[in-house]
């Protein structure tokens, strides 16, 4: 059997709700594009296609558990559309295991969205960002990183935390953080002055 080409197949099986119709619809098509071979091919056939869905469902809840806890206040503030948001940002790609892949692809894609004027609010963003630094700060060894927030995002983050209605400011900040080998992470937020428009 080739391995890593029905690894390859199965990892995308799982995360690509099209490819999967389309396996269970043609297997030996698809199969083929991939490079299996026919013996490879007959052994996936064997596939179930309802325990495969099912397992799909579960990677994705799963992912979707993880991205909460890497940004709970994103998620919070949300509501509702964050799972919609997060399978977006990650429909078709396969998960590497780690917390900040997924809730960068979140991050990324709130940044379009916004670009394009089509997500509120605006600073949903900010606050993604400010809690993916802490996961990327979170990562064994030295750190040290910056982050421009074009709103108040300690307030924003504050009022969420404590349940409050958010009362965004256009007042942006600077996030620092820092940590030595085998030392604490610090991190501060410094105000910035933004120039008017």
């Amino acid at each position: 059997m080739a391995l890593a080409e029905t690894q390859a197949l199965l990892a995308r099986l799982f995360t690509e709700e099209e490819l999967r119709r389309e396996y269970f619809e043609a297997p030996l098509a698809v199969a083929t594009r991939f490079g299996l071979s026919v013996y490879d091919t007959q052994r996936l056939a064997a596939l179930d296609r309802c325990e495969t869905e099912a397992f799909a469902r579960s990677l994705i809840g799963k992912r979707t558990l993880y991205a909460r806890k890497a940004l709970p206040l994103t998620a919070r503030a949300l509501g509702d559309r964050f799972d919609a948001l997060l399978w977006e940002a990650i429909r078709g790609r396969a998960s590497d295991g780690k917390l900040r892949a997924d809730a960068a692809a979140l991050v990324a894609l709130l940044e379009r969205r916004i670009a394009q004027r089509d997500l509120a609010p605006v600073w949903i963003v900010d606050l993604a960002r400010f809690e993916l630094a802490f996961v990327e700060a979170g990562r064994s060894g030295p750190a040290l990183f910056f982050r421009r927030f074009e709103f108040d995002i300690a307030s924003i983050a504050n009022s969420l935390a404590k349940d409050e209605d958010v009362s965004a400011i256009r007042r942006g900040a600077v996030g620092v953080w820092a940590r030595l080998p085998r030392g604490r992470l610090r991190w501060r937020l410094f105000p910035r002055q933004i120039a008017p428009p």
